[in-house]
């Protein structure tokens, strides 16, 4: 059964807004591209490049995309209420009646308020820290899988051991 996973749409008003281009930070590498020292796990280290890794990097790059939205959001939430705040500073200084500082606060707090439900309903920091969570257990995995440690000891056929526990994480329930 393939597990289904549910994306959020921004209001119409929202979705004309220009994006930030999110670029994924250089990939450094889970096994070394230099594996003379290692002859004896040619195999086993050519499993990663095969199989694992482009499902790897699509979490941790999923974990990456999500983390920068709920930094991004985050900070928009601070400098949005700083922003709120020193109109009514100034507000309070010039002894109050501007109509037109008192419209441009409400506003501002009101787009503060809906930033605030976003974030709550998105669920950025949930995805984010499910998406880096599986990553790391698929790395995990295969690191216990090189080792030949716990299930791994005992089992006729590893690699299909690795491979059930890899899907196992990647459709583990979770807000990605």
């Amino acid at each position: 059964m393939e597990a289904r996973t549910r994306t959020l749409r921004p209001p119409a008003l929202l979705a004309r807004l220009p994006r930030i281009p999110w670029r994924a930070a250089a990939d450094w590498p889970v096994v070394p591209k230099e594996r003379a020292e290692f002859a004896t796990l040619g195999a086993e280290l050519a499993l990663w490049d095969d199989e694992l890794e482009t499902r790897f990097r699509a979490l941790d790059h999923q974990a990456q995309r999500l983390q920068n939205r709920f930094l991004l959001l985050n900070l928009v939430l601070i400098l949005g209420s700083v922003a709120a705040t020193i109109l009514g500073a100034i507000q309070a200084a010039i002894g109050g009646g501007n109509i037109w500082l008192a419209a441009l606060g409400a506003l501002l707090s009101g787009l503060l308020a809906g930033v605030a439900v976003l974030v709550r309903d998105r669920r950025s920091l949930r995805g984010y820290l499910n998406a880096r969570l599986k990553a790391e257990r698929i790395k995990s995995e295969y690191f216990m899988f090189l080792a030949g440690a716990g299930d791994y000891a005992a089992a006729q056929d590893r690699i299909a051991v690795l491979e059930g526990r890899v899907a196992d994480v990647e459709v583990a329930e979770g807000a990605t």
